[in-house]
């Protein structure tokens, strides 16, 4: 038996952060190591350059695998990244992120530290299954790894970078998303669904430099005044977004569809202290969890140039713009949503009759995804959860946004799932992250089951 623990213990003592580019040293170890893992399972291994740069650096590289090559065989695409978010003991953090413990819990043992949930855990669950498979001296499936480097600092390059070497991979005939999480405690969950993303910028600038405001105010039309009322008029008192056109394409809710929802246990009350809210939108949970998953939003995030430290500054910032993000749902065209946004923006500062100057900035944008819970790699992923951990795996999306699974569905023409592999209260991105032993044992052999049974059935 292959130990994922320890491997896992491994790979949290890289600090492989992708925002910090001092870290970039460590990123390259950690994927060094992932290579020479596979390399001794008897993959051949392709650590291909970051398509993208910052200015200064190339940004971390992508890792490209082949295992298998049976055309009689299904051949599944497995995508983790190696690099996690940043952490520092001082951040609240009561040990060391960067090393790992073995921690019992009301009878569990977890291990903390960063990535152990978020997305190292799951890269040990699969290389070990792996490694097992191989050792049993046959492969159910041919498999192709493509593990990232940048995807918390936003997949810088992934698109490029696997479109440039996409075709060294060969045809894929399902892909496996291991990334992320049950979306309970105590059940399995499978995701088919994100939501897309138009992030926008609100630029207003006023007078050359900032201005005090015991000179300016009053007699000078300030830029942040311009930018609270239009960040007012964007969401209406029943949380509609107002920008017009904006609902036209969501796609309508299904009796199917609606039927989904039906046998996932969730518990307001629960999720509220879980995530530390205080209030919610609604008190029924079917149609929150649409709201969440199923349904678009706007959220307004920041103001930058505006005063945000401790204490007073009695300035009127010359320029401000106003951070904000729409979360988007099948059949919405993020680029379409971000120049009805412009658009709205532009009419609203136009009736304003503001001196001041608008420029309206689309910072990203990212398609939604939308899976098919019937296909055969849910059906049988399904059964084998159910079986392995004797309950039934919850059906969930997600308010979140993954663009790259619809881009890898397009350039191989192949359906993907998500399998989730620690708890919902793992923390990942948090303070204190960890995995439960029991969940990374488990994925091992899910993991494990599920590639021998996709032996038996085809997938394209």
């Amino acid at each position: 038996m292959v130990d994922p623990v320890a491997l896992l213990k491994e790979l949290v003592r890289m600090p492989s952060v992708s925002a910090d580019p001092s870290r970039a040293g460590d990123s390259q170890r950690t994927v060094e190591f992932i290579r020479d893992r596979l390399v001794q399972l008897g993959a051949e291994v392709n650590i291909v350059d970051n398509e993208k740069t910052d200015g200064v650096r190339r940004y971390n590289p992508m890792l490209l695998a082949r295992l298998g090559d049976d055309p009689d065989k299904n051949t599944l695409a497995l995508y983790s990244h190696y690099d996690v978010q940043p952490a520092l003991l001082e951040d609240g953090w009561d040990t060391e992120p960067f090393e790992p413990l073995e921690r019992d819990i009301n009878g569990e043992s977890y291990i903390y530290g960063r990535g152990t949930n978020d997305d190292k855990g799951p890269i040990a669950a699969t290389l070990c299954a792996v490694e097992e498979l191989v050792q049993e001296g046959s492969l159910p499936v041919n498999f192709r790894f493509i593990y990232e480097g940048e995807e918390e600092s936003g997949s810088n390059g992934f698109e490029e970078t696997l479109r440039k070497h996409h075709e060294w991979l060969g045809k894929i005939d399902g892909i496996l998303i291991l990334d992320t999480s049950w979306f309970t405690d105590d059940a399995p969950g499978l995701d088919y669904g994100f939501r897309g993303l138009a992030y926008m910028g609100i630029e207003i600038q006023g007078p050359v430099k900032d201005v005090h405001s015991g000179l300016g105010g009053g007699i000078i039309p300030e830029p942040m005044d311009d930018l609270v009322k239009i960040l007012s008029r964007l969401v209406d008192g029943h949380n509609r977004v107002t920008v017009p056109g904006f609902y036209d394409d969501v796609a309508p809710l299904t009796p199917e569809e609606k039927a989904l929802y039906d046998n996932i246990s969730f518990d307001l009350e629960q999720f509220k202290q879980s995530n530390g809210l205080n209030a919610l939108l609604t008190d029924d949970p079917k149609q929150l969890l649409m709201d969440n998953w199923r349904n678009p939003s706007l959220s307004i995030h920041g103001i930058e140039g505006a005063f945000s430290e401790k204490g007073g500054k009695t300035v009127i910032p010359a320029k401000v713009i106003g951070k904000v993000s729409m979360r988007l749902v099948p059949n919405q065209d993020p680029k379409k949503i971000a120049e009805l946004f412009t658009d709205y923006v532009e009419k609203l500062f136009k009736d304003l009759k503001s001196p001041n100057r608008l420029t309206v900035h689309t910072m990203a944008t990212g398609d939604w995804w939308y899976g098919d819970p019937s296909h055969v790699l849910y059906e049988k992923a399904r059964g084998i959860l159910r079986d392995y951990w004797g309950v039934e795996p919850t059906l969930t999306r997600s308010g979140g946004s993954i663009p790259i699974i619809p881009f890898m569905e397009k350039l191989f023409g192949a359906s993907a799932i998500a399998i989730g592999v620690g708890q919902n209260s793992d923390g990942a991105h948090s303070q204190n992250e960890r995995i439960r032993v029991k969940n990374l044992v488990g994925a091992k052999e899910v993991l494990k089951r599920y590639f021998q049974m996709l032996s038996a059935v085809k997938l394209s």
